[in-house]
């Protein structure tokens, strides 16, 4: 990888293909599927990581297609902080082109936080404003290769929405939708169908917004490479 080359780490597919282009590396996929990839990377020198995806929302004033900039991602392991200018720039060009842009902490949880209870007791615990499952591993990574970090997650499901069990067998490991689980897990129990709809409506919200990002600021990593921090 050149210089110039920003690092893209997120979970799904849908989500990499928003932002995949040149200038650009992208890897999707679990957790066990990002270490491993970025393992094989140990070489690289990105000029910036980004953590970009959707998120679950903690924070009650968070709607679906709000968009967070991470301060900072927690854990049990502690906390990495993003880089300060790019967060600060990143805000300012996404207020200007019109988007609901908050700047807060995000929390790791190494599976999908399912339901509304679960949702609020991580709030509490950790002060996060949303929740994913790859924003610590892009940060570990970037802080391993002192790299500038930035984190850009638009908020799926929001606080009090309870997740519909399946959602914690719809993906493969590399960021894909497992249709046959999603069926098998239907036939099994159709009441999720319902949670299902909720979960499907959240998301296009969410993704509509990441593909707004893209389309009204199409450089919008552009300058916050290493070279200008």
């Amino acid at each position: 990888m050149q210089s110039a080359n920003i690092l893209v780490i997120c979970g799904l597919k849908r989500e990499a293909a928003i932002l995949g282009g040149p200038g650009r590396t992208t890897l999707c996929g679990d957790a066990s599927v990002l270490r491993a990839g970025l393992a094989k990377a140990a070489s690289l020198r990105p000029s910036l990581v980004v953590s970009w995806g959707l998120c679950g929302g903690l924070d009650p004033r968070l709607r679906p297609g709000d968009l967070i900039l991470g301060a900072e991602v927690v854990s049990n392991e502690g906390a990495v902080r993003t880089d300060e200018a790019a967060t600060a720039s990143l805000a300012e060009r996404l207020a200007d082109a019109g988007a609901r842009v908050f700047i807060e902490r995000l929390t790791a949880s190494d599976a999908p936080v399912v339901t509304a209870a679960a949702k609020a007791d991580l709030r509490r615990a950790t002060e996060a404003a949303g929740v994913d499952m790859e924003s610590l591993i892009a940060g570990q990574y970037a802080r391993k290769q002192r790299a500038p970090f930035a984190i850009l997650r638009a908020v799926a499901d929001p606080a009090d929405r309870d997740l519909p069990p399946l959602a914690l067998k719809a993906l493969d490991s590399h960021g894909g939708i497992d249709a046959r689980a999603v069926i098998r897990e239907l036939i099994r129990s159709p009441v999720q169908f319902t949670g299902l709809r909720a979960l499907a409506a959240d998301s296009r919200a969410a993704f509509r917004a990441l593909k707004r990002c893209r389309s009204l600021l199409p450089g919008l990593f552009i300058g916050l490479g290493a070279a200008d921090l």
